[in-house]
């Protein structure tokens, strides 16, 4: 990834987690335009990896959808998500998207342990931040792309 994919890849989770905190939602024009523009260079681009890319994004939604469906998370995040892939290719947002909810288990530990309220709930937007930050001080460092096959 390059330097100025990896500073909009910052800005947009950083806006996507401050929303979040501040409001509880994640919108619609942060995500949308950041996903058209993700498949719009992936499609440029990359052509060859339009079909790995939206087809991840399909499992995404789909494996997501009962989550949002019981309340457990919301369509904001389901889209923040989705529009991660096409900036981070498949193998780093795969491995994201398992950080993202490892580090929201701890969270929610942490603020169960604190507070001992069941109906306290996390922010998504925050672990999934960490994680493509995460992710993206592993790039930096040398490490390549998890592999999918």
């Amino acid at each position: 990834m390059t330097e100025g994919g990896r500073t909009v890849l910052i800005l947009f989770v950083t806006a996507a987690a401050v929303s979040d905190l501040r409001r509880g939602r994640v919108y619609n024009f942060l995500t949308f335009p950041t996903l058209a523009g993700g498949l719009w260079l992936v499609a440029h681009y990359s052509p060859d990896q339009l079909p790995a890319v939206l087809g991840t994004m399909a499992v995404t939604l789909v494996f997501l959808f009962p989550f949002w469906r019981g309340g457990g998370l919301g369509a904001g995040d389901i889209k923040l998500l989705m529009a991660l892939v096409p900036l981070m290719g498949t193998g780093w947002f795969l491995l994201s998207f398992v950080l993202s909810f490892l580090i929201g288990a701890v969270i929610s530990a942490v603020l169960l342990i604190r507070y001992r309220d069941l109906s306290r709930t996390i922010h998504f937007a925050v672990p999934i931040g960490i994680s493509v930050t995460l992710c993206l001080l592993l790039e930096q460092v040398g490490i390549q792309s998890p592999s999918l096959f």
